[in-house]
């Protein structure tokens, strides 16, 4: 057995990335063999079994795979049709209305995402994982199972924060000027204008020895983000800083530096940077939205109100009230002992087993002889009342398969049934229904005219829309060619 994490891209670095590599490790603890596929990967990733998604060998009815969703991608389909145990870990799609001013591709992706959680991939796995309760009543609104749905936070590198920090950035920001900080991509759903908007308030009328750092990357092409450099110059604020593409060690010399943590955003599925700043003791004010509040757990200051004069308010009191902010600082410190890696290893561990006690991989042959029992016994009692069976054991064997989600299109090609048989096991595999007499007539007239293998090549292409055609009411007749 194998555990397969895949995910649409591996990118260097980002909350996603991390905690797959993250999983990775501590599936690797347990014993067990795990490998990680992507669309694409980062160069700068150099994790061992690490490939893309082109070098993904045939997966085993035994194995598992976690598929971390995020976005509209092909993959959203590809990753239903692998014939083994199937996990989601939801790590929440941002609303494309966001988006709209800034990039129709993410639009797109966005829509195409949430589409697919709609649609396509409901029904599609046996557990999901969210990091927040925020992301699970997501899925609940989306008609996802509650009891199919477990939360847990995503695994933080904290060994990674103790490295040794930029020398010369830690230089640059130890000048006696208040530091407020906000890390994540320039992106609408983090809302840089309402943290540009308080900070430039802030510094004009409570402290002018004061400078803003957005740490993210950016598209410098992006509307959003060449808006909201054009919103500092209007607003004529000085000493608001995007670092761009920096290092590692400058990003812990800038939280080790910082005196305030702000954050505006309005839509996280977890957001990793609040433990972040945590961890470098650097007291968060948040607005309450999406999962912040649930992250925070009630130990930083989360604000109702994004008014600029409001929030200079709280952020003079938060650097200039010393027992307030060796209050917020203990209650953080609280908070962090819940997202250690140990405690949220152990539950990752306690999951996986449970899921595999649960979700036993199928035997065949201990199936098959059940089916062919159940099979047996409805034949004779029907055959007591004067009735005949309507199918056959192999059809029955079938449909339990796909029930199981492990349905073998290629062995149902190999199996040497008859054309008869063929098309019964298809229709209640695929469709869930007995063909009639006249469906019956036609496959059978087809498979004798147009051959065998133009006869499953035209069945294999209902089996890969059967889901869509369902969807839309459609029922297998007639061939469409």
């Amino acid at each position: 057995m194998k555990i397969y994490q895949i995910v649409a891209s591996l990118n260097f670095g980002d909350a996603i990335g991390n905690d797959v590599i993250a999983k990775k490790h501590v599936i690797e603890d347990m014993g067990i063999e795990t490998e990680i596929y992507a669309g694409s990967v980062a160069a700068k990733i150099t994790e061992p079994g690490v490939f893309t998604l082109d070098k993904m060998p045939k997966v085993n009815e035994d194995d598992i795979m976690i598929y971390h969703m995020g976005n509209g991608s092909p993959i959203n389909h590809l990753v239903t049709e692998l014939n083994c145990r199937r996990i989601m870990f939801y790590h929440n799609i941002t609303p494309y209305e966001f988006f709209a001013i800034d990039n129709i591709n993410s639009v797109e992706g966005c829509r195409r995402g949430i589409e697919d959680m709609h649609t396509h991939m409901k029904g599609k796995f046996d557990a999901y994982i969210t990091a927040s309760q925020f992301s699970k009543d997501d899925l609940i609104k989306m008609g996802y199972k509650e009891n199919l749905i477990d939360v847990i936070p995503i695994i933080v590198p904290f060994d990674d924060y103790k490295q040794q920090p930029d020398e010369a950035m830690m230089r640059k920001l130890s000048d006696g000027v208040t530091n407020i900080l906000f890390v994540g991509r320039v992106a609408p759903n983090k809302k840089h204008e309402d943290i540009i908007r308080a900070f430039a308030y802030y510094k004009k009328h409570v402290n002018e020895k004061s400078r803003l750092i957005l740490v993210g990357s950016h598209d410098p092409n992006g509307m959003y983000y060449n808006d909201i450099v054009s919103y500092v110059k209007k607003l004529g604020v000085e000493d608001v800083v995007f670092p761009g593409h920096i290092s590692f060690a400058e990003i812990l010399a800038i939280y080790s530096k910082a005196d305030v943590f702000l954050c505006m955003s309005e839509h996280e599925g977890f957001c990793v940077p609040l433990v972040e700043a945590m961890t470098f003791d650097v007291p968060v004010i948040a607005y309450n939205a999406c999962a912040v509040p649930e992250t925070l757990g009630g130990a930083s200051v989360v604000v109702d109100d994004k008014d600029p004069v409001f929030l200079s308010k709280v952020i003079n009191e938060v650097v200039e009230n010393e027992e307030m902010r060796k209050t917020i600082i203990e209650a953080q410190r609280k908070r962090l002992e819940d997202f250690q890696y140990e405690k949220i290893k152990d539950t990752f561990q306690k999951f996986l087993r449970d899921f595999m006690a649960k979700y036993p991989p199928l035997n065949n042959d201990d199936s098959k002889k059940n089916y062919d029992k159940l099979y047996d016994l409805t034949e004779k009692n029907l055959e007591e009342s004067g009735k005949t069976m309507q199918f056959s054991k192999f059809a029955l064997r079938t449909m339990a398969s796909r029930q199981a989600e492990s349905v073998d299109v290629t062995a149902l090609i190999n199996s040497g049934c008859s054309a008869h048989e063929f098309i019964e096991a298809f229709f209640l595999t695929f469709f869930g229904t007995l063909p009639s007499d006249t469906d019956f007539e036609y496959w059978e007239n087809d498979e004798k005219t147009r051959g065998r293998e133009a006869f499953l090549h035209t069945m294999l292409e209902y089996a890969r829309t059967a889901d869509t055609r369902i969807m839309n009411g459609a029922r297998m007749l007639y061939s469409p060619y």
